[in-house]
């Protein structure tokens, strides 16, 4: 592989990191501004307290003081964004934190909880996080659930289901729920399944109770309840479900597993991504070897095939969601091919009376996290270049949606939409799932300096 260069102005004070031509180019052609590492070891580290609701603040404010003690550094409440703390200093490893080892706190950045709170989760809601690990996001979500838990029956409580491709980042996803999730592990369902088709609506009233369980597996392993009594009885189970599902209690049955036929009240589609709005992921390369860069950023031609593949999981997000509720799309890619982009298509696939863009609530008023305005073109040219000008008007229905940017947020990268469903809009055929636009393949360039 070719050298690494030096990305942005050379005369800058910072000294800037230094990345390969295929990353550059790739940044180049996804229109990303490459000053943006340089920030990279001039950001905090954000960790969320466990439990945030159901902690006094006198515990918070000895919590944040047990930190910075352990840390050696300046250590503070994220105001804004309820139950996150920052660490000055990035550098801190989270095994240095006696409240990280005790199970109190969990690594999560404040750009990745604002999205999960941006669905505005409440009481009862049965949640479907489609792209769920490494799993922070998924538990935050139960904790809320919990926060309610006091003022519902447990049959109101609400439930969380996560889903990811990946078996191995499946696994990293059960362990964060069985170290942290406590007596939420009950609500929680994660499936290894592919985020683009899966169909298992969301689960029935009663399905953690190990009694209602039974019940219900006693009936759903019936001969009579097969169509073929020939059929052995654990085949029978494996044919009820999509996917492999994983529970925390063993004793939740698969075969009860996608019993239900009630839409999610609320859906996280946290978009699989080329992950270059997280600094401190591409700094590790560093250390990791920029081979790795290449090939789970630049190779396989995939500045192209991610817009396509998300567009896919926001589109069964949305058919899995129940009229009047809310999805939010979400990427830590920079890349307005994999933000603007994708949700553009979306939206010219769904008219105004099928969805709407809602503002964020935690970002709204004095002392929120700063924001940066999606991307637009800024006149009648660059509409004309970018080949979007009959495209204006859905461009003017995204003006809600968000740009977290490490140059003035604070925080990693983030791309964030809020969409309400106002109704359910006609089938789609699969050839009709695409972005706006796409760029050009990263592969078929030649890397200059930037």
């Amino acid at each position: 592989m070719a050298n690494a260069e030096p990305v942005g102005n050379t005369t800058a004070t910072a000294t800037l990191p230094l990345l390969p031509p295929s990353f550059c180019a790739f940044l180049r052609d996804n229109h990303i501004d490459a000053e943006v590492y340089n920030t990279s070891r001039q950001l905090p580290r954000y960790v969320r307290i466990i439990r945030y609701h159901q902690r006094s603040k006198h515990y918070i404010d000895e919590l944040v003081q047990q930190i910075q003690a352990d840390a050696g550094c300046k250590v503070s409440k994220v105001d804004s964004v309820p139950g996150f703390i920052e660490i000055a200093d990035q550098a801190i490893r989270l095994s240095q934190i006696s409240a990280y080892n005790n199970g109190d706190i969990v690594g999560m950045d404040v750009s990745s909880g604002i999205a999960a709170l941006a669905m505005s989760v409440e009481p009862g809601d049965n949640v479907l996080d489609l792209c769920c690990a490494p799993g922070a996001k998924l538990l935050l979500l139960a904790d809320l659930l919990d926060n309610h838990r006091s003022n519902t029956s447990a049959i109101q409580r609400g439930t969380v289901t996560g889903v990811d491709i990946s078996p191995h980042r499946a696994a990293t996803c059960r362990s964060l729920v069985k170290k942290h999730a406590g007596n939420d592990r009950g609500f929680i369902r994660v499936f290894v399944d592919d985020g683009t088709t899966f169909d298992c609506k969301a689960p029935q009233h009663g399905w953690h109770d190990p009694q209602a369980v039974k019940a219900a597996s006693a009936s759903v392993n019936s001969p009579s309840s097969s169509s073929d009594s020939s059929v052995p009885k654990a085949k029978r189970q494996k044919q009820a479900v999509s996917g492999q599902p994983w529970f925390a209690p063993k004793l939740l049955s698969t075969a009860y597993a996608c019993s239900g036929t009630q839409l999610y009240d609320r859906v996280l589609v946290d978009a699989e991504c080329t992950h270059d709005g997280s600094l401190v992921h591409v700094q590790k390369y560093a250390q990791w070897g920029w081979d790795q860069l290449d090939t789970q950023v630049v190779d396989g031609n995939k500045s192209v095939t991610v817009p396509i593949l998300q567009s896919k999981l926001l589109e069964n997000g949305w058919r899995l969601l129940k009229p009047g509720s809310v999805l939010v799309y979400s990427t830590c890619s920079l890349s307005r091919y994999q933000n603007e982009f994708v949700l553009g298509g979306f939206l010219a696939r769904h008219a105004e009376d099928e969805a709407v863009l809602e503002p964020i609530p935690l970002l709204a008023g004095s002392g929120a996290i700063v924001t940066s305005p999606i991307w637009t073109p800024v006149d009648d040219d660059e509409w004309d270049r970018a080949g979007l000008s009959q495209r204006r008007s859905v461009f003017s229905r995204m003006r809600h949606a968000v740009r977290l940017n490490p140059l003035v947020s604070n925080t990693s990268g983030m791309f964030i939409a809020r969409i309400k469903k106002l109704q359910h809009g006609a089938q789609l055929e699969e050839s009709e799932i695409v972005p706006l636009a796409l760029p050009p393949s990263t592969q078929q360039c030649t890397p200059q300096p930037i």
